[in-house]
């Protein structure tokens, strides 16, 4: 199996307990494999509690402690005749898929755990095996701090019931050792899992197993027996597994502990009449047969795993961006990884909160970033479920696509029949239950094309794409005639994913419609589909305009129906973290958040987050970031942070709607929506097309980190990435900005597109690789009003690996000694050393045009221009200078200046020496 594991950016055994903030209070964290179900571990009380759902919080409708909390449970410690039962501590943090906890001292002994799930981000078919696994594991770190050798025993105790639930994992209530473990394990024997009614028979079994690090360690399992005094368990029938060892002074140890659960998942009806019954069952059943499978295997890469997910925590919480933000990009997690479902065929989704709906499909495709470039496998295969709906048999609504997965006909969200996909091509279900079809939803047909864009910047994919291409116009066609139908081209008569309820809200649909047209365009060129790509090129020339001739008036993000005004600037947001051209005009975008700040800044503590807390940082924090105001975006992040993270820290992990009385308001939504990484991309201003090797590196950073980003990660499915960014500049060298960027696995680029923030158009590029040589490069600079950028076009790939690739842009050409060694080349050059009146001056372009040649000084002032002409081909040229400007003013004596050649596709600069003495 092939994996990509990440590079070790910090200390990777380390207990993140120190970190400058700590999320305590949550009651734990969900750990397990992604859509797998789970266990919690809450280190403040010292108990266990498991979900029994499938998926594993869909219709709970609760959180887990008291009624799901085994009945006996939790963590016991013996060191030299000393020992504590159920151990427990108020020194607690959730950074997911890791929970860490120092439980202090036990005689000479500290005690501390690290707990997580098998969630390692890449691509690749072991990382893929291991984040799907049905396995919670535990590490146990036990260093012995006293001055002689002691005896140090952990045991791990779970009860499978609670006192309302039995088969809490699945399988019996109470464990039996495994003969074959040699005393490591306890399994849960197979049993009938009927949490589905209609279908009693589906079953499940459960397994715990343990190991350590020392290899002369001692393993009991069974009853707690005498473990208070000898560190041994009863080696009987129980639910306790533990190991001993001797442990020298000054030494660590650490015990080792894997769960795991393996289930059934067949419906008893055959709810669509398709001649046969949903039967999803889960991903893990690809891999494994039983439990003890997973167990196995889980114990055979704990090392492997525990490195990767440290590792992953450790590199987000590296970088300098605000630590209860990287808390919240790491936490935020919790609905892809645990409340989730992955299906045997592929199919992966998350539910909306508590909602019996696998994976709305706005919220899905705001969510999907995370898993596109981590796992791409699955987004692919979800992709083809989404196309799969688009085949009507209507022809009027062909290529419409559906809003859920899974509500029945007449079909209310809470029975456990809803917790199944739909069957593939099931055209015809309906959706929600009080709007019964969504085919006048547009926004649904923009979500397809930008899951199947974002896959295409992520994988590069060309065959992949080519063969959904079809579907994906069909979606796009769908969209534009929705547009016509109310004689527009933009879908102005549309109901859209913001519930709602059988009114127009088209102000958010026809955002993200522009912004879907042009993704239509960038994709059909990929695939080279020409005649698609001019078609919708034109489409969205007209929708940009027509966006703001129907929208930009007094209700424009002032009427706040139902909390969802933010929706208003949604489509902006998306072409920005896209990279396009922004899609509304300076004033169009700027009113709007002008007028939501109007609208929400002056709110209640609640209602300032609007109906849905996540579209709100999202949409409008993203429109804010996008137009260069990072500050105001970042102020309604920590809105979101102390609602949810400081003052109600045990609804982070939570599946159903939060339903608070405060004052005369209540407020309800969940936390389930995984949007934060959005905006962690537009701060950085980081995108990678694998498509057509781009690379786009524009920040737009909050004011309190000091015009720096520094180790950044960067997500890539083929291996992360980090960034290093410095925009203090120095006046005195006319330095504006400082790139390093670095891939774990190498990564080719042919353009790559900054920030041109040297309030010119000729920036001036000094580079550095880790290749032998940097290809020749043209340099051109875009102005789209609010952003400005400088593209660099290389004639051949740049590869950027371990050793990075780094940037300087000065906004002058300076005659300053670059800190890197290698400079820009182009075939856009400037061939002469010397000047020197009745001599020729050579250079070279590599398209024909208007051209003209400047001379500087060395402090970047304009002496005069040279020579300007129209050049009818590309290739070598030259003049004769007669040591004037064309206006006919001689050029003083100075030894060196700076030449500067202007072209249509560029402009490049060199440092000359004068020669006219």
């Amino acid at each position: 199996m092939k994996s990509h594991f990440f590079r070790l950016v910090v200390l990777l055994v380390a207990a993140l307990s120190s970190a400058t903030w700590a999320l305590s209070g949550t009651k734990g964290a969900p750990l397990g494999g992604m859509g797998t179900g789970y266990v919690k571990f809450d280190a403040t009380t010292g108990e266990f509690a498991a979900s029994s759902r499938i998926p594993p919080a869909g219709g709970d409708m609760m959180c887990e402690f008291p009624v799901k909390m085994s009945s006996s449970s939790g963590f016991h410690f013996f060191a030299g005749g000393q020992s504590v039962t159920k151990a427990k501590t108020a020194v607690e943090d959730a950074k997911l898929p890791l929970y860490t906890a120092d439980f202090g001292k036990t005689n000479s002994v500290n005690f501390s755990l690290n707990a997580f799930s098998p969630f390692i981000p890449g691509n690749g078919d072991l990382n893929i095996k291991l984040a799907t696994s049905p396995c919670a594991f535990f590490e146990i770190t036990a260093k012995n701090e006293g001055g002689s050798a002691i005896e140090i025993a952990v045991a791990l105790e779970f009860t499978n019931k609670s006192s309302g639930v039995s088969g809490l994992l699945g399988g019996s209530d109470d464990g039996e050792i495994d003969p074959e473990s040699g005393n490591r394990a306890v399994s849960f024997a197979t049993a009938k899992f009927a949490d589905v009614p209609t279908n009693p028979d589906n079953t499940g079994n459960a397994y715990m197993m343990a190991g350590c690090s020392k290899e002369d360690a001692t393993f009991s399992a069974g009853g707690i027996g005498d473990f208070a005094t000898t560190g041994i368990l009863s080696n009987s029938t129980g639910n306790c597994v533990a190991a001993k060892c001797a442990v020298g002074a000054g030494e660590s140890v650490r015990f080792k502990f894997v769960m795991s659960w393996w289930r059934t998942f067949v419906s008893g009806t055959d709810r669509y009449g398709v001649g046969k019954n949903d039967a999803d069952n889960l991903y893990y059943h690809n891999f494994y047969q039983t439990s003890k499978d997973a167990a196995v295997f889980g114990m055979q890469n704990f090392d492997a795993v525990k490195t990767g997910v440290v590792s992953m925590v450790n590199r987000v919480m590296a970088s300098n961006f605000p630590e209860w933000y990287k808390d919240r990009l790491l936490n935020n997690l919790y609905p892809l990884i645990n409340n989730s479902f992955w299906a045997k065929d592929g199919r992966a989704a998350f539910w909306e909160g508590g909602y019996g709906i696998i994976g709305t499909i706005d919220q899905a495709e705001h969510a999907a970033l995370w898993y596109i470039y981590n796992w791409p496998e699955n987004q692919w295969m979800e992709l083809a479920f989404w196309l799969s709906s688009g085949q009507w048999q209507d022809p009027q609504i062909m290529g419409q696509i559906h809003h859920d997965f899974n509500i029945s006909p007449g079909v209310t969200f809470s029975p456990p029949e809803s917790r199944f996909m739909v069957p593939w091509g099931q055209w015809d279900r309906e959706d929600y239950w009080f709007q019964p079809n969504t085919t006048d939803w547009s926004d649904l047909n923009s979500m397809l094309i930008f899951k199947a864009y974002e896959l295409m910047l992520a994988t590069g994919n060309l065959d992949s794409l080519k063969k959904h291409f079809p579907k994906i116009t069909l979606a796009a066609d769908r969209l534009y005639k929705m547009s016509q139908d109310a004689d527009a081209s933009i879908p102005i008569q549309s109901k859209s994913t913001y519930d709602s309820h059988g009114v127009l809200t088209p102000q958010y649909s026809c955002g993200v419609a522009v912004t879907a047209y042009k993704a239509m365009v960038e994709m059909a060129k990929f695939v080279g589909d020409e005649t698609t790509a001019a078609k919708y090129q034109e489409i969205y020339n007209t929708a940009r305009q027509e966006y703001k001739e129907k929208f930009f008036n007094a209700d424009y993000c002032t009427i706040n129906l139902e909390g969802w005004a933010e929706g208003h600037v949604g489509g902006y947001s998306w072409a920005d973290y896209f990279c396009f051209e922004p899609i509304m005009d300076r004033d169009f975008i700027e009113a709007g958040c002008q007028r939501l700040w109007n609208l929400y800044s002056t709110a209640s503590k609640i209602d300032r987050m609007g109906g849905w807390h996540f579209y709100t940082y999202d949409h409008w924090g993203g429109a804010l970031t996008a137009i260069g105001k990072p500050d105001t975006a970042l102020l309604i992040h920590t809105w979101d942070h102390e609602l949810y993270y400081k003052d109600y820290p045990d609804l982070v992990f939570w599946q159903t709607l939060f339903n608070k009385d405060i004052g005369p308001q209540v407020y309800s939504s969940y936390m389930t929506a995984p949007g934060v990484w959005r905006s962690y991309f537009q701060f950085t201003g980081y995108l990678l097309d694998n498509a057509n090797q781009r690379l786009w590196i524009r920040p737009s950073i909050p004011s309190e980190m000091n015009k720096k980003i520094t180790n950044a990660p960067l997500l890539n499915p083929n291996g992360w990435g980090t960034l290093y960014y410095d925009e203090t500049g120095n006046a005195a060298e006319k330095l504006t900005q400082k790139v390093s960027v670095y891939f774990d696995s190498p990564v080719a680029i042919k353009e790559l597109v900054l920030k041109n923030n040297t309030n010119g158009t000729t920036p001036f590029l000094v580079m550095d690789s880790s290749v032998a040589q940097i290809p020749s490069c043209t340099v051109t600079t875009e102005d789209w009003d609010i952003r400005k950028n400088i593209r660099v076009t290389f004639a051949s790939p740049v590869t950027i690996g371990p050793a990075g690739f780094h940037v300087q842009v000065y906004s002058e050409p300076v005659g300053t000694i670059s800190p890197y060694s290698k400079t820009v080349k182009s075939p856009l050059a400037i061939m002469s050393s010397g000047i020197r009146a009745g001599r020729k001056i050579q250079y070279s372009l590599d398209k024909a045009g208007d051209v003209s040649i400047d001379l500087l000084n060395l402090n970047g002032v304009k002496l005069g221009t040279i020579m300007k002409q129209k050049i009818s081909s590309p290739g070598t040229h030259s003049f004769v200078w007669d040591g004037t400007t064309i206006k006919g003013h001689k050029v003083g004596t100075r030894a060196v200046l700076v030449l500067r050649l202007n072209s249509p596709t560029g402009t490049v600069s060199k440092l000359i020496y004068n020669n006219l003495r």
